[in-house]
Order: C-alpha cells, then structure tokens, then sequence
C-alpha cells in the first residue's frame, strides 16, 4: 500500500514539471510564430542595391556575380560597375587581368570596393591611374565584408595573382561584422543573401573558423531569442559585441598569409576624425597608415549623400598618402622581385 502511494506521489512529482515543460514548448512556438509573422526583429525595409549584382557565397558569404555589368544606385547617385570571370571589380566590361603581372591586392569592405563610386573615383581606382605605380591593382573590396570575409577573399585569391603587396581598408564596423554570424542582428531591416562565415578564437588564443555561411532557408534560428539578443543584450551592454582581441588575431593572420607568401602587408586605417576609434593598432605589430594623416580641411565632410563612404575626394586624399607611403618605404621599385 505504502509502495503504491510513493508511486502515485512520484508520478505526480514528474507530471507537474512535464507539463510545465510541455506548455513552454507550446508558448515559444506560438510566440515564435507570431514573431516570424509580424517580421520581429527582422522586417525587411529595403533591399541592398548591391544584392543585384551579388550572389550568395559558401566560403565568403557573399560574393558578386563573374562577368556581369550593372548600374549600382547609393541613394540618387547611379554609377556603373563591372566585375571580371571572378566577380572582382574591374574598370569595364572585358577587362583581363594578367595573373603573372606584379600585383597589389586591395581588401576590405564597401569602402575598398568604390561604394557609390565609379571604378575611377574610387580611391582603389585613383591609386590605379598614377603612372609612378608599377603593379597591377586588384579590387577585391566588397560591400558589407567584415576583417574576417576579407581574410579569406586573400586566401583565395593571393596565390592566383603574382601578389607583391596587400592592402587592407579597416573601419571600425569591422569589429562589429567579426562579431556577428547573420547580418541582419546589426541592421535588421535590410535584406541580404544568407548568413556570413564567423570566426574565433580557442582556449590558447589560436584563431579557427568557428561558423561557415549558410542560405537563410538552410538556417536553423530562433526569432525569439534573436530578438531577446538585441534587446536585452543591448539593455545590458552585452549587444552587439566588439571583438577586438578576434580582430586583432584577424588582422595579424593576413600579415602573416601575406609574409608567408612573399607579399608586404599594409592597413589603411579610415578615419574621419581624430575623435575616432583608433586603438586596435596600438599593440599590434602590422604597418598603419592612417587617413587623419596631414587630412585636408573638411575631410570628415567627404562623403557621400551625408553618410559614411567616401567620396570621390576623399579617395585622392587617400591614393595620396598611399602613393607617399610607397616612395617613402622603397615599395615603387619592387615589381621585378
């Protein structure tokens, strides 16, 4: 009789938390339902204009489609854009590269890229024109990559061409783009193509690729806990996060990858004012140029529609201190190493 009543008491003692459990699990996914409805946190807005002329990319995230030609609208600004067999940016439709020819690599985001630009008014572009530089100059800017997307484009791309010098355009978003997998967490109105390669650092310190991207129907996330994220990260100061330490470890693997390769490696460290974020490179041991050097009066004021990217402008500002930072280190005379 005695065993009898343990048993019934046992089994009451695990139905209350079964069925505790059980209409949670029902709640989250009413709520969750009603989340993905009504586009919590995730209502698109706007779609990227760069969308159209890019393409979803398993290693990178996102890349832009080889061999295509298209008008690129920043606002009321339209300017054209062409992209070689690659999908790198090119000066117009046709243009080869030659693969054996000396070779600086450019990296980085949408400023590298030309956002808003054409291919000549980029600052990419601007370096390209002067006659004094002997290398062939390759874009391999793209819009919204963050230091870790820009790690593997040179990993892709380094030992195709006869690469003698890398450049690396860093903007303190950045560090928010290393933080994050899916995009859409820093600016969740806007859409984009799929989530974005993410990488991380071990117990020792090393970097490893932790997360590699995926095509949002691939995957697998809570708009809820999304949500909670955000919000009570950002309540919290927990939201978004600022890896500078995985930054850092970033940065230094493109120093080395390019060193091991023969190739000198260089950041071009944008900055509008002097008030800006500026101490990822203070003990990092990679060679800086930084734009607030001898910047020209309203140099914060050069950019595009009163946004961030730069203008025609300021990218000869720019080529300008590229151009000083070359003759000054003897980098003009390596092409035929």
């Amino acid at each position: 009789m005695l065993h009898k009543e343990v048993m019934k008491v046992s089994g009451k003692s695990f139905a209350i938390p079964a069925t505790i459990c059980f209409l949670f699990i029902i709640v989250f996914i009413l709520v969750e339902g009603t989340f993905r409805i009504a586009g919590i946190p995730y209502k698109i807005k706007y779609i990227p204009n760069g969308n159209s002329f890019a393409r979803f990319d398993p290693e990178l995230g996102w890349s832009y489609v080889p061999n295509k030609s298209a008008i690129h609208k920043a606002g009321k600004i339209t300017k054209p854009v062409h992209f070689d067999e690659n999908g790198i940016r090119v000066p117009n439709s046709g243009f080869q590269f030659d693969y054996s020819k000396p070779s600086i690599l450019f990296i980085g985001g949408s400023f590298t890229m030309g956002h808003g630009l054409s291919y000549e008014e980029s600052f990419v572009g601007k370096f390209d024109a002067i006659e004094e530089v002997p290398y062939q100059v390759v874009n391999l800017g793209v819009q919204g990559y963050g230091s870790d997307q820009a790690l593997l484009a040179l990993k892709r791309y380094l030992t195709e061409f006869n690469t003698k010098i890398v450049v690396y355009t860093f903007i303190e978003d950045h560090i928010l783009r290393n933080g994050s997998y899916d995009r859409r967490t820093l600016v969740p109105t806007a859409k984009f193509l799929g989530t974005k390669p993410q990488f991380a650092l071990n117990s020792e310190k090393k970097l490893y690729q932790a997360k590699k991207p995926l095509l949002y129907k691939d995957y697998l996330h809570s708009y809820v806990i999304d949500f909670l994220k955000i919000r009570l990260g950002g309540i919290l100061g927990l939201f978004p996060p600022f890896p500078e330490e995985l930054t850092k470890a970033i940065i230094q693997e493109m120093k080395n990858y390019s060193n091991e390769h023969g190739a000198y490696f260089i950041v071009l460290n944008w900055r509008w004012t002097d008030n800006d974020y500026d101490t990822l490179f203070h003990n990092l041991d990679v060679d800086v140029i930084d734009t607030m050097k001898d910047a020209p009066d309203g140099w914060e004021k050069m950019v595009l529609l009163g946004g961030i990217h730069p203008d025609a402008q300021a990218g000869d500002h720019a080529a300008r201190l590229l151009l000083e930072y070359f003759r000054t280190r003897d980098l003009l005379q390596k092409e035929a190493d």
